[in-house]
């Protein structure tokens, strides 16, 4: 099945919305609806025409570009900032753009981004298939995460350890580490915690990889040693004296 984008184009700037114009002309799955001149322009364009991605600029005269992002309800599509201030990038990706492109914008970079939202679209519009079940517990055995711009399938048994770094989070799989954006309360959620245990505010492991306790320290399967939290102690103490029994 073929895809098509539409895009919204919003920049007050006449020349930087000719440049990334010309761009989306030489991607085929491309199709720029609108150009708009300032974010509420765009607010009602973005109603109106119903893009499936918007290049946006953070400056702009009445509102900013991520104000804009902020306030949109009805319809929300993927966003790609476009700006030559680098120092709003941590602002963007809170408020889960798709990409963030400086200004002057190649269109080696600009693919790069736009294949990030292609990838994405294409994921969505296919058939959905149900997560493999196991035939225990009737419980997924996989969950998805962001690499890179990309999807990833991760299999829960793969999952060895887990260290929280702010609002990313370090995988520790069998033969690789995976970098997310997500945070430790989200995938708490999400791990069957019958195999899994935190042990500090920074670290989740698989119970099944813990090689060793020494006093507040643990080693796992991968060799890492672990400290354990201070308020984490009379959780792991009851566990081991749960599997002492």
């Amino acid at each position: 099945m073929s895809i098509f984008i539409k895009c919204l184009i919003v920049d007050d700037e006449p020349f930087a919305q000719e440049v990334i114009e010309k761009h989306a002309e030489k991607v085929p799955y491309l199709q720029v609806v609108k150009k708009s001149n300032n974010a509420v322009e765009a607010l009602k364009d973005i109603e109106e025409y119903l893009p499936d991605l918007v290049f946006m600029d953070i400056q702009m005269p009445e509102m900013s570009g991520l104000e804009l992002i902020k306030i949109l309800n009805n319809h929300k599509p993927k966003v790609i900032i476009t700006t030559a201030f680098p120092e709003h990038a941590l602002e963007g990706f809170d408020l889960d753009v798709s990409d963030y492109l400086l200004k002057p914008i190649s269109f080696e970079r600009f693919l790069k981004a736009v294949n990030k939202v292609y990838t994405y679209q294409k994921l969505a519009t296919q058939p959905r298939i149900p997560a493999v079940q196991s035939s225990e517990s009737d419980s997924p055995t996989f969950f998805w995460v962001k690499e890179n711009g990309k999807l990833v399938h991760v299999a829960f048994e793969d999952v060895q350890m887990i260290k929280g770094m702010k609002d990313y989070l370090q995988i520790f799989l069998k033969e690789r580490r995976i970098i997310t954006y997500m945070t430790m309360k989200r995938i708490m959620e999400i791990l069957p915690l019958q195999d899994f245990m935190r042990v500090s505010r920074s670290y989740i492991v698989r119970k099944s990889s813990i090689i060793s306790i020494n006093g507040n320290m643990l080693e796992t399967s991968l060799g890492e040693e672990v400290m354990i939290g201070t308020t984490y102690r009379d959780i792991i103490r009851d566990e081991v004296n749960e599997w002492l029994k």
